[in-house]
């Protein structure tokens, strides 16, 4: 149970922190990459409107003599940062190229331009083998006064900074998991520390549980012997009063001596202390005798008890628990079935499976909520508190048989609808 908690602390300790590890680095990658392209936008709508001022000499010298030969030589660079220079004609006055292999396909992007004018936008080149490059570019328009002279088109390649992000967003994201499991371990640590007085405090817990649960036996057992002494005393004349009272007196002390066996039971369980005596026997014979137990009760309530199952259906389990386990369930399944209602109880071999047993307990009783479903076998749970007090249920039954299926190495549910009834299923190995 412990082990539970504290892996349940440390996977809600590693969520908190996966969330913020999270929202850390999508804020600060995204922070970082706005902050990036912002300042690549700012520098080449600058380094485009610089260019403009430079052309307009030379765009004006073109338009008034109308002479081509004017155009400049292609200025030589390493091809990050370029411009192109276009006459009103659209002819290429002026240029600093990209790179070669980049070149046709920027050529292509500046005659497709649909960018607004003096804006940067990003840019992605797809080349062969896959390649991406990406591009700032930015077109501006060259005017003497409200007279057009040409165009002006810069760009650069901000292929590095995509990669240097790339490369920062893997560095980012390998700290982060590296960061989580050193949280993990340290939230697990720390975990383990904060439920050691949880544990303390449940150890002194179960062991006062133990001792008083061991301490009523006693005294309710002489109560119950004197009463029954009492009433079953011929030279005694009681009025019919005090023989009512006697009888209440004897059916309270059953129920206080059942709750402090059940309590007894449940702490020996956690304490370790009970020993799973098995040996193979024929789980139908038990079924049976234990479906016979029953059948007065069922008779006096209208409701009808069956047992479906086949002969020579032998088990390696702990006889007294096993029987135990029967005697909850069908408890159970009565208190809660009206008159005329019907129980049935299957003892049958897992199909497909030659080392598992069902054993299932249906009726057509009230039925269980799907929110409580899984409330059902904590200890002291009861759906209807009052209902439950006057069948004389204490809550505790369906832990008890929880515990004998899981220390057997098997599985417990149920299966319920309101109005219609419910259905507890156990699977035990043979």
């Amino acid at each position: 149970m412990f082990a539970k908690i504290r892996n349940h602390l440390t996977m809600v300790y590693s969520a908190v922190m996966v969330c913020f590890l999270i929202s850390f680095v999508v804020s600060s990658y995204t922070g970082l990459v706005w902050v990036l392209y912002r300042e690549e936008q700012q520098d080449i709508e600058a380094f485009a409107k610089e260019e403009a001022r430079e052309h307009i000499t030379l765009l004006r010298q073109i338009q008034l003599l109308g002479n081509s030969s004017l155009r400049e030589d292609d200025e030589q660079n390493d091809g990050k940062l370029f411009h192109y220079a276009f006459d009103v004609n659209g002819e290429q006055v002026s240029s600093s190229e990209p790179a070669r292999e980049v070149r046709a396909l920027v050529l292509e992007n500046i005659r497709n331009w649909q960018g607004a004018d003096g804006e940067a936008m990003l840019t992605k080149l797809h080349l062969p083998g896959d390649q991406k490059n990406y591009f700032m570019l930015c077109r501006v328009k060259v005017y003497e006064g409200e007279q057009a002279l040409g165009t002006v088109f810069v760009g650069k390649d901000i292929t590095s900074y995509y990669v240097m992000l790339k490369r920062l967003l893997l560095v980012l994201s390998l700290g982060c998991l590296l960061f989580l499991i050193i949280a993990a371990f340290v939230g697990h640590l720390l975990a383990g520390r904060a439920i050691v007085p949880i544990k303390n405090s449940f150890a002194r817990q179960r062991e006062f549980v133990a001792d008083a649960s061991h301490e009523l036996r006693t005294p309710l057992s002489v109560l119950l012997t004197s009463v029954e002494a009492i009433r079953t005393d011929d030279e005694n004349r009681f009025s019919p009063f005090s023989v009512q009272v006697l009888d209440d007196m004897k059916s309270e002390i059953k129920r206080m001596t059942k709750i402090v066996s059940d309590l007894l039971t449940l702490a020996r369980a956690d304490a370790g202390a009970t020993a799973i005596i098995k040996e193979k026997f024929d789980i139908n014979m038990i079924a049976e005798k234990i479906i016979r137990s029953f059948q007065p009760l069922a008779t006096e309530k209208g409701i009808k008890l069956e047992f479906a199952g086949t002969s020579n259906l032998s088990i390696q389990a702990d006889r007294e628990r096993i029987s135990q386990l029967l005697v909850i369930l069908i408890d159970n399944a009565l208190k809660y079935v009206q008159h005329e209602g019907e129980v049935i109880l299957t003892v049958k071999q897992l199909t497909g499976s030659k080392g598992s047993i069902n054993i299932i307990v249906q009726d057509n009783g009230i039925g269980i909520l799907p929110q409580e479903q899984k409330l059902i076998f904590e200890r002291f749970y009861r759906i209807d508190k009052v209902r439950s007090r006057e069948a004389g249920g204490t809550g505790l039954g369906l832990s008890i048989a929880k515990w004998i299926v899981e220390a057997h190495g098997g599985t417990i549910k149920v299966d319920s609808a309101i109005g219609v009834g419910s259905t507890f299923i156990v699977t035990l190995p043979s």
